[in-house]
């Protein structure tokens, strides 16, 4: 009889736990449809001409850079701008990923890193000359990052301009070792009209991750 009670008490805790999870979620859907703010039809659309032009200022670079297949560009923007939603990060790995990947021979001929993987379709869009110089996932990234920063940046002044009370701002690193050494020395407050566009010259960082930070006027 005890063991025939423990089989039913166990039954319906299980019920009850399993209920309770269901309504878990289920409230935890309705916040979401309640509280949700979902973006206009010409909020999207600003956001996907912020990625159009993030992904045009990636072209540039590739095709100024000289590392990349000429013939090979169309086909490696078409992937990565496949990989770009609205509101999403930049992803770069859609056009990394593949099935075939270099064996170690292969990498110790083109001169790579044989300690990572490389697939061959990536490695296609390279002129084999640039790895003597670069590290081709590294670059490409860096590229699209330095791309995505610059957009984000043209967004971040026109907002501050269309507030109409921001007259002045400066320039602002991160603040860790990845920081370029020209923006540590540079404290200037620059009028909104006259701030340099990022990256600064001489900047030595991988890609700048410097941003523009208002100065509010003290009678506000």
């Amino acid at each position: 009889m005890t063991f025939v009670l423990i089989i039913v008490l166990t039954f319906v805790a299980f019920f009850l736990i399993k209920r309770s999870v269901k309504q878990s979620k289920q409230t935890e859907s309705a916040i979401k449809v309640e509280y949700g703010i979902p973006s206009t039809k010409a909020e999207l659309e600003v956001e996907q001409q912020s990625n159009e032009e993030v992904m045009k200022l990636l072209e540039a670079s590739i095709v100024a850079s000289g590392y990349f297949r000429t013939e090979k560009i169309p086909e490696l923007i078409a992937i990565l701008r496949s990989g770009s939603i609205p509101y999403g990060r930049t992803n770069t790995k859609v056009a990394v990923d593949g099935d075939s990947l270099l064996n170690l021979e292969e990498k110790r001929a083109l001169g790579l890193n044989t300690r990572m993987k490389y697939s061959k379709k990536f490695i296609g869009y390279f002129n084999p000359s640039a790895f003597k110089t670069i590290e081709p996932k590294a670059t490409l990234e860096c590229m699209h990052l330095d791309a995505y920063h610059r957009v984000c940046r043209k967004k971040q002044l026109l907002s501050f301009k269309k507030l109409g009370f921001v007259k002045q701002v400066k320039i602002v690193p991160v603040g860790d070792f990845l920081d370029c050494k020209r923006i540590k020395r540079r404290k200037k407050v620059y009028n909104i009209d006259e701030v340099p566009e990022l990256p600064l010259p001489g900047c030595d960082a991988d890609f700048c991750r410097c941003a523009y930070e208002a100065i509010i006027p003290k009678d506000l």
